[in-house]
């Protein structure tokens, strides 16, 4: 298998590098991010090689797919990765996850193509949805997604490139190598510093329905090998929790008692569900590590690279 990546300096890309086979030949796709080399290099893997590129340069990107050669699958996981900023930067957001997934679709040949999409497209709906639902999203990230969504659609069906295809609508990860910003690790690290008052952006009931990374990487690399499938699947948990319990929870796991207050609002409150059972029918793929547990497994990891980083001190 020769796959190439994209986003792959990103947290999914991360952990997709350390979960694929090793005998899959990784062309790992990143931009400006640094320390992809040196986490390749300390994780010992021989079969990732590294290749920066901007994939909003048509030149740049036309010249990285000569160089690679024709892969039999893409996963495709760059883009802009907060949301939020959507709102304040529409046209960057639309250049980073969409103009970017066109120039690879015109410039790379690849036999199957699993594209990272978004939960977010649903923005907007109240209650249990799935890729039946009509969508009307107001978020540009999600507005961007949904667009990208069709434009892979578009090269696959249109102009048999690639020869197949799947839109993941994903509802979301947490786990080592996540952003800082990211509740989880910024509200673990925060508890485990003593901190034990925090300030919510709303009310605190907009749903979270995330997996830990390990689980989200096995149905990725699932998908990755389905080759001659055409879809487009919702990829979520199941089992959507507010951000007030998730706060809850990882006190739990902390063993401290905390206060949570609220004020203004937030740009994405989400308030649907996903009830499509795709990933678990047509390609066997079910979440099984619990939210308490993934949350154990996070501190743990946290806990490893605050030592390590004392230790370099």
């Amino acid at each position: 298998m020769r796959l190439v990546v994209t986003g792959a300096s990103g947290f999914i890309g991360h952990n997709v590098l350390l979960r694929a086979p090793r005998e899959w030949e990784i062309v790992a796709v990143a931009h400006r991010t640094p320390g992809l080399e040196a986490f390749v290099a300390a994780h010992q893997l021989a079969n990732v090689r590294v290749v920066r590129c901007d994939l909003t340069d048509e030149a740049a990107v036309r010249s990285m797919s000569t160089a690679t050669g024709r892969a039999d699958a893409v996963l495709y996981l760059a883009a802009n990765g907060d949301p939020a900023i959507s709102s304040e930067r529409p046209r960057w957001d639309l250049e980073s996850n969409t103009l970017a997934l066109v120039t690879v679709l015109e410039q790379c040949e690849a036999d199957h193509f699993v594209y990272l999409s978004s939960g977010a497209v649903y923005d907007g709906i109240i209650g249990p949805v799935s890729p039946e639902t009509p969508v009307s999203p107001r978020l540009p990230y999600a507005i961007s997604k949904l667009a990208s969504e069709h434009y892979v659609r578009f090269f696959s069906e249109r102009r048999r490139r690639p020869g197949s295809y799947i839109n993941v609508r994903f509802f979301g990860a947490y786990g080592p190598y996540e952003p800082a910003r990211k509740i989880t690790t910024k509200w673990l690290d925060a508890m485990a510093a003593g901190q034990r008052e925090f300030t919510l952006r709303g009310n605190g009931e907009n749903l979270i329905d995330f997996m830990y990374v390990d689980d989200a990487v096995d149905g990725m690399l699932r998908l990755v090998r389905a080759a001659g499938t055409s879809a487009t699947v919702d990829f979520a948990s199941g089992a959507p929790v507010s951000v007030n319990a998730v706060v809850e929870a990882m006190a739990r796991t902390i063993g401290a008692r905390v206060t949570i207050r609220h004020q203004g609002t937030t740009e994405e409150y989400i308030q649907f569900r996903s009830v499509d059972s795709a990933m678990r029918d047509r390609f066997g793929v079910v979440p099984s590590i619990s939210f308490d547990d993934g949350l154990q497994r996070l501190m743990q990891f946290l806990e490893r690279e605050r030592h390590a980083a004392g230790r370099q001190a």
